[in-house]
């Protein structure tokens, strides 16, 4: 039996023996950074947080609170203080190897985005007025511009000068006579009436119906003053007027000697010199040529006349020799009979053939001028 122990140890059974109670060792892993502080005991970790707890406190508590202060409250101060501590404690993380590479990265981005927020809120408050002008009180204008803006403040300049409404510098009497005209053109017989002459109106039966049948045929549709004879200072003033009416579908220009009368101090329209004179636009055209090639050729003497004097047309009784003169031909202190009256120029009333006319009370005659 001693003699075949040798075999029995060389045998296959006994090696598979030895092989099962060998220990499998693992094999070495490489050196990483990351799993070997994962795999660092609880000592070692706390051990290393306590070597960098100044820089968690101030990357997990100090920063944050310093962010949100400097966002709220508009001081350059306190940003530029939170980027210089941001800086600085990022640099020292990454110079220290604090916290686990993952960690690292991922304060970085976020100090980063938070730095740029600031640097942004740094640049808009630069913007702002109120730095502006703190910077223009601490940065005074040079000699050399308060000289400049002294002169500019020497410079005269120039005002405006007021504007006038025209219609402001219309005499009183030219108004009125429009407010009659835009009362006509509406067809207004009640407010026709309101600027009509109160002498007219009391000596006529049914003035509103004879308004109505005068005036609603003919409804101007544009009116112009041409001339006015007279002042504020006459009692009786006329106004040549050119107006354009409706004429059987067709428009016609129409001129109107109209007579203005003051009754306490206001103007009132005499119904009774709207007579519409067709305007001949040819004949006038033709007449203004000849004037002027005789005013050309010829010398007329120098005529002075008082612009107040109006230049109007009156009636007289020329069959039943009359003693007054009149501003309506068919004046109602003249007996029909001898209707329709003679008309003259008024600019003849001084003359030898009509110095003893007097003016009519009745229609209300404009008064001899120099009188």
């Amino acid at each position: 039996m001693n003699s075949n122990r040798g075999q029995y140890n060389e045998s296959p059974m006994y090696n598979m023996k030895n092989k099962r109670q060998e220990k499998k060792r693992p094999a070495p892993q490489p050196a990483n950074e990351d799993q070997g502080w994962a795999r660092m005991p609880p000592e070692g970790e706390a051990q290393g947080m306590k070597r960098h707890v100044f820089l968690s406190v101030v990357l997990s508590f100090a920063l944050p609170i310093l962010f949100l202060v400097s966002l709220i409250i508009p001081s350059n101060e306190l940003r530029w203080a939170f980027l210089i501590v941001t800086v600085l404690s990022v640099f020292t993380m990454w110079l220290l190897g604090a916290f686990v590479r993952s960690a690292r990265n991922t304060l970085t981005v976020i100090y980063a985005a938070l730095a740029v927020v600031i640097g942004l809120a740094l640049f808009m408050n630069q913007q702002s007025p109120e730095s502006l002008r703190a910077i223009a009180t601490r940065n005074p204008p040079s000699a050399v511009q308060q000289d400049e803006q002294t002169l500019l403040n020497a410079m005269p300049t120039e005002t405006p000068a007021p504007t006038t409404d025209p219609e402001s510098l219309k005499p009183e009497a030219q108004r009125r006579l429009e407010e009659f005209f835009t009362a006509w053109s509406r067809n207004q017989i009640q407010e026709i009436l309101k600027y009509c002459s109160p002498a007219w109106v009391n000596s006529t039966q049914a003035p509103t119906n004879v308004l109505f049948q005068a005036l609603s045929g003919n409804l101007p549709l544009a009116w112009s003053v041409e001339n006015d004879n007279g002042s504020d200072a006459n009692a009786n003033r006329v106004i040549t007027v050119r107006a354009t009416f409706q004429d059987g579908g067709e428009t016609a220009d129409y001129r109107m000697n109209v007579r203005m009368v003051k009754t306490n101090d206001v103007w009132y329209v005499d119904p009774n010199s709207l007579d519409l004179v067709p305007v001949n636009e040819a004949a006038e055209q033709r007449a203004s040529v000849q004037s002027s090639m005789v005013i050309n050729t010829t010398i007329a003497p120098e005529v002075t006349k008082d612009p107040s004097e109006p230049t109007i047309v009156v009636y007289y009784n020329k069959e039943g020799k009359g003693k007054y003169y009149h501003t309506d031909k068919h004046c109602p202190a003249v007996a029909s009979q001898w209707w329709p009256l003679t008309e003259f120029s008024f600019d003849l009333i001084n003359s030898r053939e009509f110095k003893n006319l007097l003016p009519c009370q009745k229609c209300g005659a404009p008064p001899r001028p120099g009188v």
